[in-house]
């Protein structure tokens, strides 16, 4: 489930694919500073580099599938504890995680750093919300495609809010992965379901996410961002969940186990492997790759029976999936190169 994206995402918010390696870990834009440590995807590569991008792009596809894998879980544990609470503690664990390994990244955390954070915190928690109750009346794999429509939503919030229009490409991907998710949830009267179009608007809160952190990434440190998101998220979690549901500790063991994964995939784990993957292999592999977390969302959740196999579900996913992807890995709109210096 995009519940470890706090951190990053591999596309610029304009929608063109980042030529090169991924400069750190960003979300949805290029950041600041010298190049990442690793090959340079233009230059020639040594045995050694080869194996690095080879790993990291191993890495890349594991937290892929980690992320589907997650749909299932979160699924089953909501079934078991009230969605908010479950978020509540999952923010509680990942955040006291995040805090062990990186306590500097609190410390030194300046007033402007838990500004950023706080509207970034803002919008992943709502989408994240929003996702994890719309997941209780629907599927995970249909869960997992409306979300990776976020993908689509980038280019043009960024249109918006930057006055840089998107691409043609974007513009084919974007219709594209909205005719496949009118295959995937409209039914006969032309209405979707109510749990489709909360996912919907989740989707579009992880789109103002990665939109806002596309701005922010450059102007602060990779760790210290998602710290300090993960910090805000869970004061919010805190302040609101009693209004909502009764705070308790006393789970079913599969709810804690669910807490625990997820906390420790989605926000450790991801921010580990992403942040040296993104560094050895380009932004386009990434981007890929990553996107392969609505497809495992599919099959985990036909293989623990959430998910049925039907030509809805595989027309609409595969229209989504190759408008993500036309997204993705085609150029965007072209910037004026500046010319070269002379040799």
């Amino acid at each position: 489930m995009r519940h470890g994206r706090e951190t990053t995402a591999a596309s610029r918010p304009d929608g063109a694919a980042a030529e090169g390696p991924a400069s750190g870990l960003t979300a949805a834009g290029p950041s600041a500073g010298d190049p990442a440590a690793g090959h340079r995807a233009d230059g020639p590569l040594t045995a050694h580099t080869r194996r690095e991008v080879a790993l990291a792009d191993v890495s890349l596809f594991m937290v892929a599938v980690v992320w589907g894998f997650n749909f299932v879980v979160i699924k089953d544990a909501i079934g078991r504890i009230d969605p908010m609470l479950y978020v509540m503690l999952r923010y509680v664990v990942g955040f006291v995680l995040l805090a062990v390994i990186m306590p500097r990244s609190i410390l030194t955390a300046s007033r402007r750093d838990w500004q950023y954070g706080a509207i970034l915190g803002a919008f992943y928690l709502s989408a994240l919300v929003i996702q994890t109750y719309a997941l209780q009346w629907t599927t995970p794999g249909k869960s997992g495609f409306i979300t990776g429509l976020s993908v689509a939503m980038v280019p043009f919030l960024y249109w918006i809010i930057a006055r840089r229009s998107p691409g043609l490409f974007q513009i084919v991907g974007a219709i594209v992965a909205t005719v496949g998710l009118g295959f995937l949830s409209l039914r006969g009267d032309l209405t979707i379901s109510l749990a489709d179009g909360l996912t919907l608007v989740g989707a579009l809160c992880y789109a103002m996410h990665i939109t806002a952190t596309g701005f922010f990434a450059p102007k602060v440190r990779p760790a210290t961002l998602a710290v300090t998101q993960i910090a805000v998220s869970m004061v919010l979690c805190l302040a609101f969940t009693p209004f909502v549901t009764d705070i308790t500790f006393d789970l079913p063991g599969r709810a804690w186990l669910a807490i625990g994964w997820t906390a420790f995939s989605g926000t450790v784990l991801a921010f580990v492997i992403q942040s040296w993957a993104q560094q050895r292999t380009t932004s386009t592999h990434a981007a890929v790759l990553l996107c392969l977390e609505s497809v495992f969302s599919a099959v985990f959740g036909v293989l623990f029976g959430m998910d049925t196999v039907t030509w809805r579900l595989l027309t609409g996913a595969g229209l989504i999936f190759s408008g993500i992807l036309i997204i993705e890995t085609l150029p965007g709109r072209r910037e004026k190169r500046e010319p070269e210096a002379a040799a």
